[in-house]
């Protein structure tokens, strides 16, 4: 049966956007893969009225949300392919079937490139984290690492300063890609650059304490962040043609159209702040857009009525 838009991603901008595409009663298809990026995660900060929820638990509100509506199903799948039909529609593939979309709005979101060290995955999410702004709070004024060696790194080192924070900079063996205006900014804030690898994390009654490098010497850390490199999903969005920027993300108007008609981005997968409250957001302007695009278009299914005309057109006509 043919859907009115199928979302690609059941993250905060999958949702929202499959929230209000609900709320304008268009036939609606989400399939997550479950793969978010803070599915890590033991808490998301900053977001007004859930500060501090487990992130899943956020995805369970958003769901129980979104499962008010009928016209909208989840899927627990991933999307293999996306190809334009030749009645200018989309055919979407999944393990579990083809369906077929008069619009596709990605929310694949992003994936972080971790770093090589034993021990890093029993302590991320808890211990590690990938973000300063959404957890920098909690490292206030306890010493904290920071993972990374691109020319970005000093500035995230840095960053940490905010919270009142004690930074040690290692690269885990990289050589340190920072120019001497970093390297001297560093040092003027006494953040040491340590172009060693991190062979062990000290945990002591379940809280990390330091890291160990690999000349033997003991880094006194509570808390890790790390900033190698972050790899937008934008699979599907360039197969479809889908322009994107020199990092990759999906550009996108201002209610999140891309460059191919018929197809929407929003959250991660699109350039600018990675925040829980943004791709909240710009899933709900995308949401609306893909709702609104539909008008004068008769409806996707029986059990939905047809959408409005478009008043510009009625008006103008």
């Amino acid at each position: 049966m043919m859907e009115d838009v199928v979302v690609v991603g059941g993250g905060p901008a999958g949702l929202s956007a499959a929230l209000w595409l609900g709320r304008y009663r268009r036939r609606t298809l989400v399939v997550d893969a479950g793969k978010g990026r803070n599915r890590f995660a033991t808490a998301a900060h900053g977001y007004l009225g859930s500060d501090g929820w487990h992130p899943e638990k956020i995805r369970e509100a958003g769901r129980a949300d979104v499962e008010r509506y009928d016209s909208v199903r989840l899927l627990a799948s991933q999307v293999d392919q996306i190809a334009r039909t030749k009645n200018d529609e989309f055919e979407i593939v999944t393990p579990e079937g083809t369906f077929v979309g008069r619009r596709v709005l990605l929310a694949s979101g992003v994936s972080d490139v971790t770093p090589n060290i034993p021990g890093f995955d029993e302590l991320y999410g808890r211990h590690i984290f990938h973000c300063s702004c959404c957890d920098g709070f909690e490292s206030s004024d306890q010493d904290v690492l920071a993972i990374g060696w691109g020319e970005h790194a000093a500035g995230y080192a840095l960053d940490l300063l905010d919270w009142g924070a004690r930074v040690t900079l290692v690269t885990n063996g990289e050589e340190f890609e920072g120019d001497r205006s970093s390297k001297t900014a560093l040092q003027r804030h006494q953040i040491e650059v340590i172009e060693e690898r991190v062979i062990d994390f000290r945990v002591k009654e379940g809280r990390m304490v330091a890291a160990v490098v690999e000349s033997g010497r003991i880094i006194p850390a509570t808390r890790a962040f790390f900033s190698i490199k972050h790899e937008p999903r934008n699979s599907l969005a360039k197969r479809l043609g889908c322009e994107v920027d020199e990092m990759g993300y999906v550009k996108v108007g201002p209610h999140g159209e891309t460059s191919v008609e018929g197809v929407y981005a929003a959250g991660d997968l699109t350039p600018g702040e990675q925040l829980v409250q943004t791709a909240t957001a710009e899933g709900a302007v995308a949401g609306i857009a893909c709702a609104m695009s539909l008008r004068g278009a008769g409806a996707a299914a029986p059990d939905v009525p047809d959408p409005g005309p478009d008043p510009e057109a009625e008006l103008n006509g």
